[in-house]
């Protein structure tokens, strides 16, 4: 229903678009300027039409892709198989909590993956127009040591109501750096579901 709705209100602002323009078009021609004036004052009025909604579109997909191919990325610094073999006395014990749920941790929001093992994500924020930057990392809370991290990228609006900062933009919208199993998030999803899943069985 929301999305009839939108597309009505495009539609609606686009036949707008058009009249503004043939009427400006119309009032030049009876003023007696030339042709090419005639179009210039109409492609100013498009420019303005088209700027009203789609002002940030441009700066914010330029601005998504740069930091993407600069600073987007997926790290391990410490494979399961590494970290098993150096604590293969305490693997046994380790399992994950079903009902354990994320908690403030400085800046981060930390997520035990089991009692060795915790996920530290770092809340989105805003870098450049909508485009926000997300990351997280995988912590051996034993020695502070960090196993994995990544950073992703994504962009847009999050509320789709009525009202609100780019409410009805959803052009802008994109949910990482690549949505294939091979993007960062997705890479750090696998690694920290392994923790998880140590030892086969969750409590």
């Amino acid at each position: 229903m929301l999305a009839l709705v939108i597309i009505g209100i495009l539609i609606a602002y686009l036949a707008l678009a058009v009249f503004a323009v043939r009427a400006t078009v119309r009032s030049a021609r009876a003023s007696g300027l030339s042709a090419k004036q005639r179009w210039l004052r109409g492609g100013l009025v498009a420019l303005v039409f088209y700027l009203i909604p789609f002002w940030d579109w441009i700066p914010t997909v330029v601005a998504h892709q740069y930091y993407c191919a600069t600073e987007a990325k997926f790290e391990v610094f410490k494979t399961i198989e590494q970290w098993k073999k150096e604590n293969a006395e305490v693997v046994p014990m380790l399992r994950f909590d079903r009902d354990a749920t994320p908690r403030p941790f400085g800046k981060f929001d930390r997520y035990p993956l089991n009692q060795r093992i915790v996920s530290d994500r770092d809340p989105n924020s805003n870098i450049f127009l909508s485009v926000r930057r997300e990351g997280a990392q995988v912590i051996d809370i034993q020695d502070g040591k960090v196993l994995a991290s990544y950073v992703d990228f994504g962009a847009g609006y999050a509320s789709f109501g009525v009202g609100g900062d780019g409410a009805w933009k959803f052009w802008l919208k994109r949910d990482a750096c690549d949505d294939s199993t091979k993007g960062a998030g997705s890479l750090y999803a696998a690694y920290k579901s392994s923790w998880i899943h140590l030892n086969g069985t969750n409590k």
